[in-house]
């Protein structure tokens, strides 16, 4: 039997929904309603997970792409007859053969001539938005989009006849997609709020009028925040909402789309107002064309940045504080190797770093003033595309400027998901803002049991984490794992500290009674296996095969309860975590640990 069999608490991030992180063990009935209802066996000890922001987190998949929420804004998507959608000159009959051949399609008619022969959901608020919707060309040739929002209109035609886009005004992109069967899926990108969405059927290119009888099939509308428009989601009464939900425990992957891990982060800000959008930035000597190839999500909401001379940005600029900054942004080549990067504190403060992305490297090539304890990194998110990001203290100023640029030449890149942090030794996952002034907030992640005394040993037992790590150091002071009794009096945890240590503590009574450190031992990058076996004068600390440190001089205190990131300061990558209700020996500790 292998050792990890003989747990009483084993949780491996596989299956998991909101609210709720679903352990391996102990095992036992699981109700319908999954979170303690009727039928639901309390001793399964699985963990309550709690973030409570909703469109802030983000993951990697095992596919290695970058995973968002989603919501489709619209009520009743697909149900044109509802009161939700305003008919005007336009009759709406149902079943009809749609675009995935289902009968769920709608045939929409003119019934009078004149202007604007639609359906309109209106009330409609959000920030930089893609709306979309499923169309067939009838006795109408062309599927007419309008944005009506205060003091002006922005339009778009598509020829549903052969598929090519026509005639627009002011939209950030307009896209159709060919779905098979003289079906199309047509977008429009907006940066306006506050909008009322036209779909009409008009006879031709730039034409805003109908004549009785013209009519076009209509399917499946959306909108949504962001760049473009993403998989369907149907509505009834609410919303759709689909990806990183509320509250949904994040098993976050490598880009390579391997070690999936439960990702646990800190609270953080993001103080972009666009992330995607940089043509809501301020551009010199340059260009932007939004949505021109793939980003690390895997669709096509990265932008085009081209400079016209040697001296250019793209820059943006943020009030801000004294504090510890990260910059980010994603970056693939297109026809030159280097690109800058500018972060400057508004006085006398300014680094400046050239990432080659031929040989992913980083020089620093201006430095000083107000500014300190500035450091640059690498982070290959395949595809060619990487993330890089700068790290920096501000000492006087109060507006932090970006800029994003090439090394003195002419030349482009692609940018995806630029990102500001205050308050940040070290880059978290990506957060999108896409219009939100001020900025964005992902809550901090909480994992934790209660109730859990039959599975904890009360007298002797051992606690086991596998994480996946990123660079501790600069953290501050974090808890990976502890059990206790709700109370920091009585605790045995792992203690991860800024400078890279690892230590074993444990508190009974309100007392320090045991500290096993590591020294500078300090966990590298990636994964690493640890374990802290514990009994009355009998305590045993092991990282990755070997003995850190021993304690013989201690009783156990007593605790019921499990958490998986204490303090919320730093952030892991949990494989794997495990309760015994045994003190395992020593040699179990060094092949339990063992990479």
């Amino acid at each position: 039997m292998a050792l990890i069999d003989k747990a009483s608490l084993l949780m491996v991030p596989s299956t998991y929904e909101a609210g709720k992180l679903y352990n391996v063990l102990p095992s036992g009935n699981r109700a319908p309603d999954s979170k303690g209802g009727a039928g639901y066996d309390q001793t399964r000890a699985d963990f309550d997970f709690d973030r409570g922001s909703n469109a802030a987190a983000t993951r990697i998949g095992s596919d290695g792409l970058l995973k968002k929420y989603q919501e489709n804004l619209l009520t009743e998507s697909n149900n044109f007859s509802d009161s939700d959608w305003t008919k005007t000159k336009v009759d709406l009959t149902s079943g009809q053969l749609g675009y995935d051949g289902t009968n769920n399609a709608w045939l929409m008619q003119t019934n009078t001539t004149g202007s604007y022969p639609r359906v309109t959901q209106s009330g409609l608020s959000t920030d930089v938005n893609t709306f979309s919707i499923y169309a067939k060309a009838g006795n109408s040739s062309h599927l007419f989009l309008l944005n009506n929002r205060a003091g002006a209109d922005t339009k778009a035609w598509f020829d549903l006849s052969n598929g090519t886009i026509g005639t627009g005004t002011e939209f950030i992109d307009r896209k159709i997609e060919d779905v098979g069967n003289g079906w199309y899926r047509c977008s429009v990108t907006s940066s306006f709020t506050d909008t009322s969405y036209y779909v009409a059927s008009v006879d031709g290119d730039n034409i805003i009028t109908g004549t009785i009888g013209d009519s076009i099939y209509i399917q499946s509308a959306q909108l949504e925040t962001g760049m473009v428009s993403t998989d369907y989601l149907n509505s009834t009464s609410v919303t759709a909402k689909a990806g990183v939900l509320i509250d949904l425990p994040r098993i976050n992957y490598d880009a390579n789309g391997e070690n999936g891990a439960l990702l646990l982060e800190p609270s953080r800000q993001q103080l972009f107002q666009f992330s995607e959008y940089f043509g809501g930035w301020t551009l010199s000597n340059s260009t932007i064309t939004s949505n021109a190839t793939t980003s690390p999500e895997g669709v096509n909401n990265a932008s085009l940045y081209t400079s016209t001379n040697v001296t250019n940005y793209v820059r943006n600029i943020i009030t801000a504080s004294n504090a510890t900054y990260t910059l980010s942004v994603f970056v693939k080549r297109v026809s030159t190797d280097e690109f800058r990067m500018n972060f400057s504190d508004g006085v006398t403060g300014e680094i400046r770093y050239v990432f080659n992305l031929a040989d992913e490297t980083s020089t620093l090539t201006k430095s000083g003033g107000t500014i300190s304890g500035y450091s640059a990194d690498f982070e290959n998110y395949g595809n060619g595309w990487y993330r890089l990001h700068i790290t920096a203290i501000t000492n006087a100023g109060t507006a932090i400027t970006a800029y994003f640029e090439t090394d003195n030449e002419t030349g482009s890149f692609y940018l995806y998901g630029a990102m500001l942090e205050q308050n940040a030794s070290y880059v978290s996952s990506y957060i999108p803002n896409h219009g939100t002034s001020g900025g964005v907030t992902r809550a901090a992640d909480s994992c934790s049991v209660t109730g859990a005394s039959d599975v904890i040993g009360q007298t002797e037992g051992t606690i086991y984490a596998e994480i996946n790590a990123p660079d501790i150091k600069g953290f501050g002071t974090y808890s990976a794992i502890r059990i206790y009794d709700g109370t920091s009096s009585n605790e045995i945890a792992f203690i991860f500290y800024g400078n890279g240590r690892v230590q074993a503590t444990v508190f009974n009574g309100g007392s320090l009674v045991v500290n096993i450190n590591d020294g500078d031992y300090g966990l590298s990058i990636g994964v690493h296996k640890i374990a802290f076996a514990y009994k009355a004068n009998d305590y045993a600390f092991y990282i990755d095969g070997s003995v850190v440190g021993t304690d013989a001089s201690a009783g156990v205190p007593v605790t019921n309860q499990v958490d998986l990131f204490y303090n919320n300061v730093g952030s892991l990558n949990h494989k794997q975590v495990a309760l015994f209700n045994e003190r395992l020996t020593n040699a179990e500790l060094a092949t339990l640990t063992t990479l």
